[in-house]
C-alpha cells in the first residue's frame, strides 16, 4: 500500500542539527514559528524537537524547585486538601492572592515556551528581558469562588507587604469560605474570625502557586488581557484592569475551580513534585 502524506524527508540529520543549534542559542522559541521558518509542518517540527532531540517546550510559570522534604510535605497536604473537596467545599472556598502589575508590557511565560530537555534546564535558560529597572506599578488583591468574585482591590503603596491586610496565607493559599460580596473583608484577621471553616497557612502546601486558582488561571488570564501593551499612567492601567476583571464571567470561574481537585491529584501523582499537565 502506498504511503500517504508528506515523505519523511524534512526531518533530516541536517534539519535536526540546525534546530539543535538554534535552540541552544535561543531556547525561548515557538515550535509554530520554527516550523514556518523551515517551511515544514508543525507535526514535523514536533517530531524533531520531541523525538529526535528529546526536548520538551516548557511553559514558564511561578514556582520553586522543591527538595525531597518539601515534596513529601506538599504531597501529604495535597492529599488532605483533596479529601476535603469530596463534599464540594472547594466550590464555595474563597481563593485569594495578590499580584503586581506594571505600566510596561510584559511577556507571558505561557505564550513563550522554553525548549529544553528538562524543567530545570528550561528555568536556567530563561532569558532576562531588557526593561526599565523600576517601572510604575500597582499591587492588586482579589479573590474568586466557583460562582463569584471580590472587587478588584488596589493596595496603597505605603501598605507594607507583611501587614495582614492582603491575605492570611503568605504562600498564596486560599483564605476561607465565601460570604455575600457585601460582607467581604479586606483584613484577613476579620475573615478568619468571621468564617468557621478555614484553610490555614499551615494546611496549605508551601511553594504551590500551581494549586491556587488565582495563580494558575486568573492572574494569567488578566495578564494576557492587560499586560500586552504599555500604559501612559497608573490610572490607565487601573482602568484596563478593572474593565477586564469585570468581564470575567461565572462560567470561567467554575471551570477554573473545577480544575483545582485535578491539580491536587496531579501533585499526588507527581509525588509532590512539579507537574506540567493535569488532565
Amino acid at each position: 500500500m502506498q504511503r500517504r502524506g508528506r515523505p519523511v524527508t524534512v526531518t533530516t540529520p541536517e534539519a535536526v542539527k540546525a534546530d539543535r543549534e538554534k535552540i541552544r542559542r535561543t531556547p525561548e522559541r515557538s515550535m509554530r514559528k520554527m516550523a514556518k521558518e523551515y517551511e515544514m509542518s508543525q507535526g514535523s517540527m514536533r517530531t524533531i524537537v520531541k523525538d529526535k532531540l528529546k526536548m520538551i517546550p516548557y511553559r514558564m510559570q511561578k514556582g520553586a524547585f522543591l527538595n525531597q522534604k518539601n515534596k513529601t510535605f506538599r504531597m501529604e497536604k495535597a492529599r488532605k486538601l483533596l479529601a476535603g473537596t469530596k463534599d464540594g467545599s472547594h466550590l464555595t472556598t474563597l481563593f485569594t492572592d495578590e499580584k503586581i502589575f506594571t505600566v510596561e508590557a510584559n511577556k507571558n511565560g505561557q505564550n513563550h515556551p522554553i525548549i529544553a530537555t528538562d524543567y530545570q534546564s528550561a528555568c536556567e535558560k530563561g532569558k532576562i528581558l531588557n526593561k526599565t529597572s523600576h517601572p510604575a506599578s500597582v499591587m492588586v488583591f482579589a479573590g474568586i469562588t466557583a460562582d463569584g468574585k471580590t472587587p478588584l482591590i488596589f493596595v496603597d503603596p505605603e501598605v507594607k507587604v507583611n501587614q495582614p491586610i492582603l491575605t492570611t496565607d503568605t504562600d498564596h493559599g486560599p483564605t476561607s469560605k465565601t460570604a455575600p460580596r457585601s460582607s467581604y473583608q479586606r483584613d484577613s484577621r476579620v475573615v478568619s474570625r468571621q468564617f468557621s471553616e478555614f484553610i490555614s497557612a499551615a494546611d496549605w502546601p508551601a511553594s504551590s502557586p500551581d494549586l491556587n486558582p488565582m495563580d494558575y488561571a486568573v492572574w494569567i488570564y488578566l495578564s494576557e488581557k492587560v499586560s500586552s501593551k504599555n500604559y501612559p499612567s497608573i490610572k490607565a492601567l487601573k482602568t484596563a484592569l478593572i474593565k477586564k476583571w469585570d468581564e470575567i464571567d461565572d462560567d470561567y470561574l467554575r471551570a477554573v475551580i473545577d480544575a483545582y481537585p485535578k491539580r491536587l491529584k496531579a501533585v499526588i501523582k507527581a509525588k509532590g513534585g512539579s507537574f506540567e499537565n493535569y488532565s
